[in-house]
């Protein structure tokens, strides 16, 4: 059974929504193999993007490495290390450069040493993460351009308004236990500013509205008049205003 002097683990989840948990299950069995507990390695653990640098804990675990302070890092595929090529042949090159080896959970790489062994493969499989990446923003940013071309809303919502199959309508049957706020009560609620209430007593009265957002739709004058007026310079807003009987 190899020695592991100063292990580390690294574990990233991309966004609040995502689990780590299926990163730490395959870790905590590695660790087992080897006779080691979760207590016994140092963690690097951290939600952030894999194509961004500026990431807390990557840049503590490489500063580790580079100090000797770190012998071998455990983390459950390549691509949580980074989802970038340079961000990953960087880290890569700090590890051969310090005798580090990596111990991948899941991949068809294990380990990469520092002699180079496995550091082929992991190449390739880092470019392959970074193509998808840039792929997947291709895709995005195409279907994004469609659906606006399709007059869908793509974004927040704005107050007063709901989505339906993609496309905005003003919405006249707010359920407010939702949190949700009708088209008719921001409508009201510009023609009471008119009035001279005042931005606090007129949100207190408005449901689901708060001040500083009833505020700012005031003082956008384009977006008052989608209240106000039922027109808009926005022709997706427009359609859904021409769609929608409002008794103004």
């Amino acid at each position: 059974m190899p020695r592991f002097d100063a292990p580390a683990i690294y574990v990233r989840q991309s966004t609040e929504e995502q689990s780590s948990e299926h990163q730490l299950d395959d870790i905590r069995e590695w660790l087992e193999q080897h006779d080691l507990d979760i207590g016994d390695v140092e963690v690097f653990a951290e939600q952030a993007s894999g194509a961004s640098a500026d990431r807390d804990e990557f840049t503590d675990l490489v500063e580790a490495i580079e100090n000797g302070e770190v012998t071998d890092v455990v983390v459950w595929e390549i691509s949580r290390l980074a989802r970038k090529g340079t961000l990953a042949q960087e880290f890569f090159d700090a590890a051969e450069d310090n005798e580090v080896v990596i111990h991948v959970t899941n991949g068809s790489v294990r380990e990469i040493h520092p002699d180079g062994h496995g550091r082929l493969i992991a190449d390739i499989i880092a470019s392959v993460a970074a193509e998808e990446r840039r792929n997947l923003i291709r895709r995005t940013e195409s279907g994004i351009k469609r659906a606006r071309k399709k007059g869908k809303w793509i974004g927040q919502v704005p107050a007063g308004f709901v989505r339906s199959g993609g496309y905005l309508k003003p919405n006249m049957d707010p359920d407010y236990e939702e949190g949700e706020t009708g088209y008719l009560d921001i409508a009201d609620a510009l023609e009471r500013l008119e009035d001279g209430g005042s931005y606090r007593a007129v949100a207190e009265d408005t449901p689901n509205i708060s001040r500083p957002g009833l505020m700012n739709i005031d003082k956008d004058e384009a977006r008052r008049a989608w209240y106000l007026e039922g027109e808009a310079e926005d022709d997706r807003v427009g359609e859904a205003l021409e769609n929608t009987e409002v008794d103004r």
